[in-house]
Protein backbone atom coordinates (compact mmCIF):
# COMPACT_ATOMS: atom_id res chain seq x y z
CA UNK A 1 0.00 0.00 0.00
CA UNK A 2 1.67 3.53 -0.88
CA UNK A 3 -0.09 6.79 -0.19
CA UNK A 4 1.06 10.02 -1.58
CA UNK A 5 0.11 13.25 0.59
CA UNK A 6 0.90 16.99 0.15
CA UNK A 7 0.55 20.36 2.55
CA UNK A 8 0.66 23.18 0.52
CA UNK A 9 -1.55 25.48 3.16
CA UNK A 10 -0.31 28.36 4.11
CA UNK A 11 3.34 29.21 3.63
CA UNK A 12 4.01 25.51 3.88
CA UNK A 13 4.71 23.05 0.31
CA UNK A 14 5.73 20.02 1.97
CA UNK A 15 5.27 16.14 0.74
CA UNK A 16 4.83 13.42 2.72
CA UNK A 17 4.66 9.24 1.26
CA UNK A 18 4.30 6.20 2.84
CA UNK A 19 4.91 2.77 1.54
CA UNK A 20 3.93 -0.28 3.33
CA UNK A 21 4.10 -4.16 3.12
CA UNK A 22 4.35 -7.03 4.81
CA UNK A 23 5.73 -5.47 8.40
CA UNK A 24 7.60 -3.14 6.64
CA UNK A 25 7.24 0.86 5.89
CA UNK A 26 8.80 3.01 4.55
CA UNK A 27 8.64 7.02 4.68
CA UNK A 28 10.00 9.38 2.63
CA UNK A 29 9.06 13.26 3.54
CA UNK A 30 10.75 16.77 2.76
CA UNK A 31 10.08 20.02 1.05
CA UNK A 32 8.74 20.04 -2.48
CA UNK A 33 10.96 19.97 -5.36
CA UNK A 34 13.64 18.08 -3.39
CA UNK A 35 14.49 14.39 -3.46
CA UNK A 36 13.38 14.66 0.95
CA UNK A 37 14.50 12.25 3.59
CA UNK A 38 14.25 8.63 3.92
CA UNK A 39 12.98 6.53 6.90
CA UNK A 40 12.42 2.60 7.42
CA UNK A 41 10.82 0.90 10.09
CA UNK A 42 10.02 -2.68 11.17
CA UNK A 43 7.35 -3.67 12.90
CA UNK A 44 6.73 -7.11 14.87
CA UNK A 45 4.11 -8.16 12.24
CA UNK A 46 2.23 -6.99 8.86
CA UNK A 47 -1.41 -6.18 11.36
CA UNK A 48 0.66 -3.73 13.32
CA UNK A 49 2.83 -2.33 10.63
CA UNK A 50 -0.79 -1.51 9.06
CA UNK A 51 -1.97 -0.22 11.81
CA UNK A 52 0.48 2.26 12.48
CA UNK A 53 0.48 3.56 9.07
CA UNK A 54 -2.48 4.03 8.82
CA UNK A 55 -2.56 5.90 12.07
CA UNK A 56 -0.12 7.98 10.60
CA UNK A 57 -1.66 8.70 7.38
CA UNK A 58 -4.92 9.90 9.66
CA UNK A 59 -2.72 12.19 12.22
CA UNK A 60 -0.96 14.34 8.67
CA UNK A 61 -4.77 14.28 7.66
CA UNK A 62 -5.49 15.98 10.50
CA UNK A 63 -2.72 18.20 10.26
CA UNK A 64 -3.72 19.64 7.04
CA UNK A 65 -2.46 16.87 4.02
CA UNK A 66 -4.47 15.91 1.51
CA UNK A 67 -3.61 12.62 -0.53
CA UNK A 68 -2.92 12.62 -3.89
CA UNK A 69 -3.02 9.99 -6.73
CA UNK A 70 0.52 8.14 -7.21
CA UNK A 71 1.49 9.02 -10.38
CA UNK A 72 0.38 12.93 -10.14
CA UNK A 73 2.85 15.68 -10.50
CA UNK A 74 2.54 17.54 -6.90
CA UNK A 75 0.88 20.85 -8.49
CA UNK A 76 3.05 23.78 -8.10
CA UNK A 77 2.66 26.24 -5.05
CA UNK A 78 1.18 29.91 -5.86
CA UNK A 79 3.90 32.60 -4.45
CA UNK A 80 2.81 34.10 -1.83
CA UNK A 81 3.22 38.02 -1.40
CA UNK A 82 5.21 39.61 1.76
CA UNK A 83 1.42 40.83 3.22
CA UNK A 84 0.17 36.88 3.11
CA UNK A 85 3.09 35.63 4.47
CA UNK A 86 3.17 38.37 7.73
CA UNK A 87 -0.77 37.30 7.99
CA UNK A 88 0.24 33.58 8.36
CA UNK A 89 3.22 34.18 10.36
CA UNK A 90 1.60 36.51 12.96
CA UNK A 91 -1.65 34.19 13.43
CA UNK A 92 0.68 31.20 13.94
CA UNK A 93 2.49 32.66 17.04
CA UNK A 94 -0.23 34.78 18.20
CA UNK A 95 -2.07 30.78 18.28
CA UNK A 96 0.84 28.55 18.92
CA UNK A 97 1.91 30.63 22.05
CA UNK A 98 -1.32 30.53 23.92
CA UNK A 99 -1.34 27.20 25.46
CA UNK A 100 -4.62 27.42 27.20
CA UNK A 101 -6.70 28.29 23.82
CA UNK A 102 -9.21 25.28 24.26
CA UNK A 103 -9.66 25.65 27.80
CA UNK A 104 -11.90 26.92 30.23
CA UNK A 105 -11.25 30.69 30.68
CA UNK A 106 -10.04 30.77 34.11
CA UNK A 107 -7.02 28.83 32.91
CA UNK A 108 -6.26 31.82 30.68
CA UNK A 109 -3.41 33.73 31.67
CA UNK A 110 -2.88 36.90 29.85
CA UNK A 111 0.88 37.64 30.73
CA UNK A 112 2.11 33.79 30.78
CA UNK A 113 0.53 33.99 26.88
CA UNK A 114 2.78 36.87 26.09
CA UNK A 115 5.88 35.10 27.53
CA UNK A 116 5.10 32.11 25.68
CA UNK A 117 4.53 34.67 23.04
CA UNK A 118 8.03 36.41 23.38
CA UNK A 119 9.96 33.18 23.53
CA UNK A 120 8.72 31.94 20.45
CA UNK A 121 9.33 34.95 18.60
CA UNK A 122 12.77 35.03 19.57
CA UNK A 123 13.76 31.80 17.35
CA UNK A 124 13.08 34.17 14.75
CA UNK A 125 15.45 36.76 13.03
CA UNK A 126 14.88 40.35 12.86
CA UNK A 127 13.03 39.96 9.26
CA UNK A 128 10.64 37.75 10.39
CA UNK A 129 9.93 39.97 14.12
CA UNK A 130 9.32 43.25 11.89
CA UNK A 131 6.81 41.66 9.70
CA UNK A 132 5.23 40.35 12.94
CA UNK A 133 4.98 44.02 14.18
CA UNK A 134 3.71 45.32 11.47
CA UNK A 135 1.07 43.02 11.18
CA UNK A 136 0.41 43.76 14.31
CA UNK A 137 0.17 47.18 13.87
CA UNK A 138 -2.07 46.60 11.03
CA UNK A 139 -4.55 44.32 12.77
CA UNK A 140 -4.74 46.82 16.03
CA UNK A 141 -5.77 49.77 13.15
CA UNK A 142 -8.06 47.29 11.86
CA UNK A 143 -9.48 47.12 15.06
CA UNK A 144 -10.28 50.81 15.31
CA UNK A 145 -13.55 51.00 14.36
CA UNK A 146 -17.16 52.17 16.51
CA UNK A 147 -18.18 49.01 16.88
CA UNK A 148 -15.32 47.73 18.49
CA UNK A 149 -15.36 50.55 20.60
CA UNK A 150 -18.49 49.95 21.63
CA UNK A 151 -17.51 46.54 22.46
CA UNK A 152 -15.36 48.09 25.17
CA UNK A 153 -17.69 50.04 26.34
CA UNK A 154 -20.31 47.36 27.16
CA UNK A 155 -17.28 45.36 28.61
CA UNK A 156 -15.57 48.14 30.95
CA UNK A 157 -17.78 51.15 31.45
CA UNK A 158 -19.78 51.38 34.08
CA UNK A 159 -23.75 51.44 33.85
CA UNK A 160 -27.24 51.70 35.83
CA UNK A 161 -30.46 50.43 35.03
CA UNK A 162 -33.50 52.54 34.59
CA UNK A 163 -36.76 50.37 33.93
CA UNK A 164 -35.14 47.61 32.68
CA UNK A 165 -32.73 49.71 30.26
CA UNK A 166 -29.51 49.36 30.65
CA UNK A 167 -27.44 52.75 30.66
CA UNK A 168 -23.70 52.97 29.51
CA UNK A 169 -20.99 55.35 30.26
CA UNK A 170 -18.87 56.18 26.89
CA UNK A 171 -15.72 57.19 27.92
CA UNK A 172 -12.93 55.50 26.78
CA UNK A 173 -9.18 56.42 27.14
CA UNK A 174 -7.44 56.24 24.48
CA UNK A 175 -4.52 54.21 25.99
CA UNK A 176 -7.79 51.76 27.02
CA UNK A 177 -8.52 51.23 23.55
CA UNK A 178 -5.45 50.20 22.28
CA UNK A 179 -4.54 47.94 24.99
CA UNK A 180 -8.64 46.17 24.66
CA UNK A 181 -7.47 45.74 20.97
CA UNK A 182 -3.67 43.75 22.00
CA UNK A 183 -6.12 41.39 24.13
CA UNK A 184 -9.05 40.59 21.46
CA UNK A 185 -5.82 40.00 18.83
CA UNK A 186 -4.42 37.13 21.47
CA UNK A 187 -7.92 35.54 21.13
CA UNK A 188 -7.28 34.61 17.71
CA UNK A 189 -7.38 34.41 13.87
CA UNK A 190 -11.13 33.07 13.73
CA UNK A 191 -11.86 35.74 16.79
CA UNK A 192 -10.55 38.40 15.02
CA UNK A 193 -12.18 38.15 11.96
CA UNK A 194 -15.41 37.26 13.48
CA UNK A 195 -15.67 39.70 15.91
CA UNK A 196 -15.16 42.41 12.91
CA UNK A 197 -18.20 41.16 11.52
CA UNK A 198 -20.71 40.73 14.19
CA UNK A 199 -19.44 42.24 18.02
CA UNK A 200 -21.72 40.10 19.57
CA UNK A 201 -20.07 37.15 18.47
CA UNK A 202 -18.37 37.71 21.29
CA UNK A 203 -21.53 35.95 22.83
CA UNK A 204 -22.32 33.21 20.36
CA UNK A 205 -20.81 30.56 22.98
CA UNK A 206 -18.24 29.79 20.63
CA UNK A 207 -15.40 31.51 22.91
CA UNK A 208 -14.52 31.65 26.87
CA UNK A 209 -13.41 35.05 28.23
CA UNK A 210 -12.27 36.29 31.63
CA UNK A 211 -13.65 40.03 31.03
CA UNK A 212 -12.29 40.78 34.24
CA UNK A 213 -9.15 41.09 32.68
CA UNK A 214 -10.11 42.93 29.24
CA UNK A 215 -6.11 44.84 28.59
CA UNK A 216 -3.06 43.22 27.17
CA UNK A 217 -0.67 46.35 27.08
CA UNK A 218 2.50 43.77 26.88
CA UNK A 219 1.38 42.59 23.13
CA UNK A 220 2.45 46.09 22.02
CA UNK A 221 6.58 45.09 23.29
CA UNK A 222 6.45 41.68 22.38
CA UNK A 223 8.66 42.00 19.48
CA UNK A 224 11.25 43.78 20.68
CA UNK A 225 11.37 41.70 23.61
CA UNK A 226 11.69 39.07 21.42
CA UNK A 227 14.57 40.61 19.58
CA UNK A 228 16.74 41.72 23.03
CA UNK A 229 16.22 37.95 24.04
CA UNK A 230 19.62 37.61 20.90
CA UNK A 231 20.51 40.90 20.46
CA UNK A 232 21.56 43.85 21.54
CA UNK A 233 18.77 46.52 21.48
CA UNK A 234 19.56 50.13 21.71
CA UNK A 235 16.36 52.07 23.81
CA UNK A 236 14.98 48.48 23.19
CA UNK A 237 12.65 49.82 20.45
CA UNK A 238 14.56 48.15 17.23
CA UNK A 239 11.86 46.65 16.00
CA UNK A 240 9.68 49.27 16.52
CA UNK A 241 11.73 51.89 15.03
CA UNK A 242 11.91 50.43 12.10
CA UNK A 243 8.59 49.59 11.51
CA UNK A 244 7.94 53.14 11.68
CA UNK A 245 10.64 53.71 9.45
CA UNK A 246 9.74 51.13 6.53
CA UNK A 247 5.46 51.36 7.08
CA UNK A 248 5.39 55.05 8.42
CA UNK A 249 1.37 54.61 7.18
CA UNK A 250 0.56 51.66 9.43
CA UNK A 251 1.00 52.97 13.15
CA UNK A 252 -2.27 51.85 15.34
CA UNK A 253 -1.55 55.46 17.33
CA UNK A 254 -1.41 57.40 14.09
CA UNK A 255 -2.90 61.25 14.81
CA UNK A 256 -4.38 61.04 11.40
CA UNK A 257 -6.73 57.47 12.02
CA UNK A 258 -10.22 58.05 11.91
CA UNK A 259 -12.98 55.68 12.97
CA UNK A 260 -16.01 54.59 10.42
CA UNK A 261 -18.18 56.91 12.79
CA UNK A 262 -18.86 57.86 16.18
CA UNK A 263 -19.09 55.15 19.13
CA UNK A 264 -22.64 54.64 20.70
CA UNK A 265 -23.20 54.49 24.20
CA UNK A 266 -25.97 55.28 27.32
CA UNK A 267 -28.82 53.07 26.11
CA UNK A 268 -28.41 53.08 22.35
CA UNK A 269 -26.18 49.74 23.32
CA UNK A 270 -29.31 47.88 24.36
CA UNK A 271 -30.78 48.55 21.39
CA UNK A 272 -28.02 47.68 19.53
CA UNK A 273 -26.49 44.88 20.59
CA UNK A 274 -29.63 43.44 22.59
CA UNK A 275 -28.06 39.77 23.13
CA UNK A 276 -24.35 41.01 23.96
CA UNK A 277 -25.84 43.82 26.68
CA UNK A 278 -28.22 40.88 28.56
CA UNK A 279 -25.20 38.50 29.04
CA UNK A 280 -22.43 40.94 29.93
CA UNK A 281 -24.86 43.08 32.16
CA UNK A 282 -25.81 40.00 33.82
CA UNK A 283 -22.30 38.39 34.18
CA UNK A 284 -21.01 41.95 35.25
CA UNK A 285 -24.21 42.31 37.99
CA UNK A 286 -23.15 38.51 39.47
Amino acid sequence: MKKNLINQNGVSDKFWNVEYSGNTQKIVFGKTGTKGRETTKEFADEKECIRESEKLISQKIRKGYIEIPEHDEIPQKAELSETEKADIYFWEAIEKSNKYKNAHWSEYDVDEHLENLTVYLSRFGKERLVLFEKTLQEKLSALYTAEIAELSIILECEFSADNGSYIFNDYLSDDGFIYFRCWLLLKGRAFFEDIQKDIQAFVSGKYSFNIGDCWAEGLLYVSDEAYSANHDNEDESEIRDTVDELYPDHHYDSMDREMNREPKGGAALQTMYPKLVKEMVELRSS
